[in-house]
């Protein structure tokens, strides 16, 4: 009778481990295709995948605690795929009862504080810029708490401090100006995405550039250089023959 039990219990812990070697195996590779994603700025697909692994943890996890890292870079996947998404709102830390943050994840926190950031750059009202730039400040500080070592986020606290400072002390645009360069830089944009992406932001001329001095000069074709060696200015070609 032994000799029977032995091998059955043998063979139901081994199906057991290869269950969870077979899970943790299809969560990685969700993990991969999420990054895959992301790098091709699939952002939906990534936080798509991403949402996957988190939905459905490893057993490990459960029994032992060991696959934790996944869960963590599958939140590192989908708030990147949020702020690239410009879910700005999705991006906001969690706060307890009492009001504090309760993010300790400073990956998380860094992303939260860029999009808080991107949000002031769309305002046009002075006083509700210089407020959300206070809350800008405040979510880079919350950043250095949970990582002292995020030089990132100590370049952008300081940058926040003196834009914030300078906004205070400039004098205020009239309306009609500011409404004109928001109109002007979305003309520049054209068939480009809107708004921020991985590349920034699309480039444009200089304002009060008058685009008007800058020529268009056609070549010509050989016959027509012969008879007139000026620049033509264009016009309906003709088919010949």
């Amino acid at each position: 009778m032994k000799s029977v039990v032995m091998p059955a219990i043998l063979a139901v812990a081994l199906a057991a481990a290869g269950a969870v070697f077979w899970t943790m195996g299809k969560s990685e590779q969700r993990l991969a295709d999420a990054h895959k994603e992301l790098a091709m700025l699939r952002y939906a697909d990534a936080g798509a995948e991403s949402d996957a692994v988190a939905a459905a943890p490893p057993l490990v996890e459960r029994v032992g605690g060991i696959g934790r890292t996944d869960l963590t870079d599958a939140r590192h996947v989908r708030s990147t795929a949020d702020y690239w998404q410009s879910a700005y709102a999705a991006l906001q830390p969690k706060r307890d009862a009492a009001g504090s943050i309760a993010e300790t994840d400073p990956d998380v926190l860094m992303l939260a504080a860029n999009a808080a950031f991107r949000t002031t750059q769309g305002e046009t009202d002075r006083n509700a810029a210089l407020r959300k730039l206070d809350g800008v400040v405040k979510g880079y500080a919350e950043v250095l708490k949970a990582g002292p070592t995020a030089e990132d986020a100590a370049y952008n606290y300081e940058y926040a401090i003196r834009l914030r400072d300078a906004l205070a002390k400039a004098r205020p645009a009239p309306p009609g100006k500011a409404a004109a360069a928001q109109a002007r830089i979305a003309a520049d944009e054209g068939d480009l995405p809107v708004g921020p992406t991985l590349h920034g932001r699309p480039g444009g001329p200089p304002a009060k550039t008058d685009m008007a001095q800058f020529k268009i000069v056609i070549p010509k074709r050989g016959e027509e250089r012969k008879d007139d060696p000026q620049a033509g200015k264009g016009g309906t070609k003709v088919r010949k023959g």
